[in-house]
């Protein structure tokens, strides 16, 4: 009995190292997706929807995006910050960069999952058509 719990436990923490070993694939790679939602920090810390249409805010943007398969660690949408110069509205297709999660205390500052370009805009002929994304 001892030993088949202490099996189970071996297995359980190999399964952890296995999926943190798999994040770590994401880190500086990118990634297309559509943008599900847009939204922006009106305060520090507190984020709300951005109405569709509506002229980009001074403040951070961020996106929800969603992929069209699981990427290597699972995953099937994640979080992204939109630079100032990119406007992005819902159903964009979107090339998203993956930032360094884990980081250290040494870093001033962590490094972010943003959006690098905007591959299609929604709406586009291309996109009505069923086109494969570039």
């Amino acid at each position: 009995m001892r030993s088949a719990i202490a099996i189970l436990g071996l297995l359980a923490v190999i399964v952890l190292v296995q999926a943190y070993a798999r994040t770590d694939e994401l880190r500086g790679s990118t990634h297309a997706g559509t943008v599900a939602r847009v939204f922006v920090e009106q305060y520090p810390g507190i984020y709300v929807d951005r109405p569709a249409g509506i002229k980009p805010p001074a403040g951070p943007t961020w996106v929800h995006v969603n992929f069209a398969q699981a990427l290597e660690d699972g995953r099937t949408s994640d979080v992204a910050t939109v630079p100032p110069g990119i406007h992005v509205e819902i159903g964009d297709l979107v090339e998203m960069r993956f930032g360094n999660a884990a980081t250290s205390s040494e870093e001033a500052s962590p490094e972010q999952n943003r959006v690098t370009a905007v591959l299609q805009k929604h709406g586009t002929i291309a996109m009505r058509a069923g086109a494969p994304a570039p």
